[in-house]
């Protein structure tokens, strides 16, 4: 894998934890969403800034050589793809319903009660996706500097 497919990769990312981040920030918005999907939301903003940032170094790598692209950082591109699935499936398909009195979107108590541990496993996951991709970042800065 290029870094130039890395890259292409990465903004196809940033797109999805946007989405994601936007689909959180709805529900810990709506009345009665728990805090818990506000801290969710922080982290997923957290991971869009280091996404960021990835992003750009994966772009110069590409246009210098591809020797900086080691299995860590493919593996953590990878980790933060499936991890960007599963919360979009989670706040889409298993955390939200209509309301028929209203036709308005809502946090659904039951769905809640059942998927609670889920969105803590999910944070933790995020803060522990977001370190790894920092330690990348950090990785590919370093090799970026001492290839100058």
């Amino acid at each position: 894998m290029s870094g130039f497919e890395i890259a292409a990769g990465i903004v196809t990312f940033i797109s999805a934890s946007r989405k994601v981040a936007d689909g959180i920030s709805r529900l810990s918005g709506l009345r009665h969403a728990p805090d818990v999907l506000l801290a969710l939301n922080n982290e997923v903003a957290d991971l869009q800034c280091v996404l960021e940032d990835f992003e750009e170094l994966a772009q110069q790598s590409s246009n210098t050589s591809n020797h900086a692209v080691t299995p860590g950082f493919i593996r953590a591109v990878q980790k933060t793809k499936k991890l960007l699935l599963d919360l979009e499936k989670l706040y889409s398909y298993e955390l939200t319903t209509f309301d028929d009195r209203t036709g308005r979107l809502r946090v659904d108590r039951s769905a809640w009660l059942q998927t609670q541990k889920k969105v803590q496993k999910a944070q933790h996951d995020v803060q522990q996706c977001r370190l790894e991709l920092l330690t990348a970042v950090s990785m590919l800065s370093s090799y970026a500097t001492s290839s100058v």
